[in-house]
């Protein structure tokens, strides 16, 4: 068996030296010649960033209390330091079930149980560079945001190569879903069933369900996904998350409780758990589950500081206040220099000092997240806005917790599920008067930016365009209309006049806000179609 890894860029990732060593001896034998080593999960996540790697040997466990392998290839794949093409081994001296269940989870390509001979790494990398070999150009095409393009790829490869035709339909579907194209998504994973039961497909067929909101029918799929295979943990997520849709929380928490029985590293699991057993006043199940989700996030990208806070709010309702203080301490000194952790914070203070019966401190504290707010409004999830806006008028800043509404209803104008839980929020704090005008007023100011920004662009004033939509973008980041619009209008530009590269990227970072808060809206396929047009050769290049 002779492998071409000449030109492969290697990375062996293991806290021990000698087993570094003895694994680039192995490969060099094998004609290996670029190999780098790195002997921490943070140092492995420097070289990712600097460097793009055809092939990742990674040991599971790389001392206690430090990041693990299954840290590390959760947090290269969220933060795309390695795509499709990558070919990520786990390695490991231990086959327990938790750490199988957490290496499997994030599905590297194939994990070896330690001591690791030649023969045997010979055959585990021959299988995966079969099969990874034609995700190369599929990859660039999604680097470049050219979806319909990398779509249209993956159609060719399982036309023309059907030893590997299910791996090039199931990312032709993962990207149907990306784009919002579910009917395509459908016609793909029914194409599949019809070879061969398949748990994946089945699971598609769910998601497409879940996002077209058809929530009994998506139930149904996961349910016989769990049913048919217990260990198909992405299935409890879905399915909990549909449970919730139906109005069963109490399902929904029972649903991730057995999933972290099963596999009990995944701290996004943890996080849900927290926050429906919170919403359900369940807090000895929520301290439980933010608590393991401070542990497990310690080293990992997911960490986050709602994590903290969401166990600080647990804590004030069981009596322990100042245990929330002591958490919310230890929130400031992980996320130092994070604007919106500080906010969140801050705010978090406010509750506990209130509860402490310390009203000037938890004065000080809102007047700390009204400062930070300012500064950066738009940045912080809203349903997290939603709860800051709510703890301010339980604490009688009122002001304060209307930046947070009037934020959200500018970054949600069109959103009638937002603007009714914006609604609730002004009912719940009596001040559904108030907050009616406030709905009308923001509706009004957001309808009347895009309209002046489109005239500007229809009457070919399209530098003036440019520059109005990306001050408009500044003030609602999460807008979806407001980010399509200042696309569109650069890609106007491009077209009269050129393309330009620091365009191009802008319209790639506009266009990639907008399939993250709602892929399924009309105009992204159009305004897709017209960026994929203008990348290529036709449009000339503005010198």
């Amino acid at each position: 068996m002779l492998l071409d890894l000449k030109y492969k860029k290697f990375l062996i990732v293991d806290d021990f030296v000698e087993f570094r060593k003895l694994m680039m001896r192995m490969l060099e034998s094998l004609g290996l010649k670029n190999m780098d080593e790195a002997g921490s999960g943070e140092a492995a996540i420097a070289k990712m960033e600097k460097k793009t790697y055809d092939i990742v040997l990674c040991d599971y466990n790389l001392g206690h209390g430090k990041k693990d392998g299954q840290q590390i290839l959760e947090e290269a794949k969220h933060r795309g330091l390695i795509g499709y093409s990558c070919i990520f081994i786990m390695l490991t001296a231990e086959n327990t079930m938790p750490m199988v269940m957490g290496a499997v989870e994030y599905q590297p390509d194939d994990y070896m149980i330690k001591p690791i001979t030649k023969d045997a790494l010979t055959r585990r990398l021959d299988r995966c560079m079969k099969r990874k070999a034609d995700f190369e150009t599929v990859e660039n095409a999604i680097r470049n945001n050219e979806y319909a393009r990398a779509i249209a790829l993956c159609g060719e490869l399982a036309k023309n190569n059907p030893k590997n035709i299910l791996e090039y339909l199931r990312l032709k579907s993962e990207l149907c879903i990306t784009i919002g194209r579910y009917d395509d998504a459908t016609a793909v994973f029914e194409e599949v069933l019809a070879m061969r039961e398949i748990a994946w497909a089945k699971m598609g067929l769910g998601k497409v369900h879940f996002l077209k909101a058809d929530y009994p029918k998506a139930k149904e799929f996961f349910q016989a996904v769990i049913e048919e295979n217990k260990t198909y943990m992405e299935a409890y997520d879905w399915l909990a998350r549909t449970l919730e849709e139906l109005g069963s929380p109490a399902d929904a928490q029972q649903v991730l409780v057995a999933a972290t029985e099963i596999s009990p590293k995944a701290i996004l699991r943890h996080q849900a758990i927290g926050r429906i057993s919170y919403k359900m006043s369940d807090f000895d199940t929520a301290e439980e589950a933010y608590k393991s989700a401070v542990t497990i996030g310690k080293n990992s990208c997911f960490k986050s500081p709602t994590d903290y806070t969401g166990l600080a709010k647990t804590l004030v309702k069981k009596d322990a206040s100042e245990e929330a203080l002591s958490v919310l301490g230890e929130a400031r000194n992980e996320f130092k220099g994070n604007n919106d952790a500080m906010l969140q914070t801050a705010v978090t203070e406010g509750i506990v000092f209130k509860k402490l019966n310390r009203p000037e401190e938890a004065k000080k504290a809102l007047q700390e997240a009204a400062g930070l707010f300012d500064g950066h409004p738009g940045h912080i999830p809203m349903e997290e806005s939603m709860d800051l806006a709510k703890v301010c008028f339980e604490l009688g800043e009122k002001e304060t917790g209307l930046k947070f509404m009037r934020d959200i209803m500018k970054n949600n104008h069109d959103n009638d599920k937002v603007i009714k839980m914006v609604r609730d929020v002004f009912k719940n704090a009596k001040l559904e008067s108030e907050g009616e005008e406030i709905i009308i007023s923001t509706r009004s100011q957001i309808l009347k930016l895009n309209n002046d920004g489109v005239a500007l662009a229809e009457a070919g004033k399209l530098e003036e365009a440019i520059e109005y939509f990306e001050k408009a973008v500044s003030g609602c980041p999460e807008n979806k209309i407001v980010n399509a619009n200042a696309a569109h209008v650069l890609m106007l530009h491009m077209k009269k006049n050129g393309r330009k590269d620091k365009f191009l990227q802008k319209v790639s970072q506009y266009l990639d806000r907008v399939k993250k808060i709602d892929p399924t809206f009309d105009r992204y396929q159009q305004l897709l179609d017209m960026y994929e047009k203008i990348r290529t050769p036709e449009v000339a290049v503005k010198k």
